[in-house]
């Protein structure tokens, strides 16, 4: 070889196209993204393997291109996933939130109204076996001392009052001993907001609170939840003996 002989020049490189190594970044960036940057990430490596087509092979990074955008698309739908899991727990969470409140309420209703027709049985025994004045009932408990918690008092056309209870205005005057089928009258019912203390059926509210029915005291005392569709069965109107 002599002096004036030079040594050819090694081919240069394809330089890798940056697009195709920031798609796959972002693919994989995406696990902690909740699929947000995979969705750049598939943009950026479409146009990375679009320009790197047009090269003539003078830009490299096809796999990584590639590679990227499986990754973007990956990381979409493993977020896409996790945020319907989310929600779906969240729903989930929040319908059994409010169901275990209503199921609360309905208990709570359930034993203020059975303490109520005790207590009237109890008013009932000291005053000539009769029923205390319907309008007035709440007072009259009260003024007999035979209930000792003044919440299950509440006039229900008391703004605060929630659910209230009102008497079966159809008992005024009676005796509880006089009555027929006790454990079929009603003593006491949950009533629709702003009706008065007492009444009857008409004061009920138009659907029950909850899907199970209406919280229903009866004049034996006892205590029941009464569908919608059962309600014909009360006696409103006591007939003496």
């Amino acid at each position: 070889m002599t002096s004036s002989q030079t040594t050819p020049l090694a081919p240069a490189q394809p330089k890798t196209r940056g697009l195709a190594i920031a798609s796959l970044v972002l693919g994989i960036v995406g696990l902690c993204t909740v699929g947000l940057t995979g969705i750049v990430g598939i943009i950026l490596g479409i146009i990375a393997l679009k320009k790197i087509g047009r090269s003539g092979g003078q830009v490299a990074g096809r796999g990584l291109a590639i590679g990227g955008i499986v990754a973007s698309v990956v990381t979409l739908l493993l977020g896409a996933i996790l945020v319907a899991a989310s929600l779906f727990l969240s729903l989930g969470v929040s319908q059994a939130w409010q169901t275990a409140s209503v199921t609360s309420q309905r208990m709570i209703m359930q034993s203020h109204t059975s303490l109520l027709c005790h207590a009237t049985m109890a008013y009932a025994a000291g005053n000539e076996d009769r029923f205390p004045p319907p309008d007035t009932w709440p007072q009259a408990l009260k003024d007999a001392k035979v209930i000792s918690d003044d919440s299950m008092l509440t006039d229900p056309r008391d703004p605060a009052a929630g659910r209230a209870i009102a008497m079966n205005a159809a008992l005024a005057g009676k005796k509880a001993s006089d009555l027929r089928q006790r454990s079929e009258t009603v003593l006491f019912f949950e009533c629709a907001p702003g009706a008065p203390p007492a009444g009857g059926a008409a004061n009920l509210p138009p659907e029950p609170r909850d899907r199970t029915g209406y919280v229903i005291g009866f004049c034996d005392g006892h205590v029941e939840i009464v569908a919608k569709n059962d309600l014909g069965r009360l006696i409103w109107e006591p007939k003496g003996e």
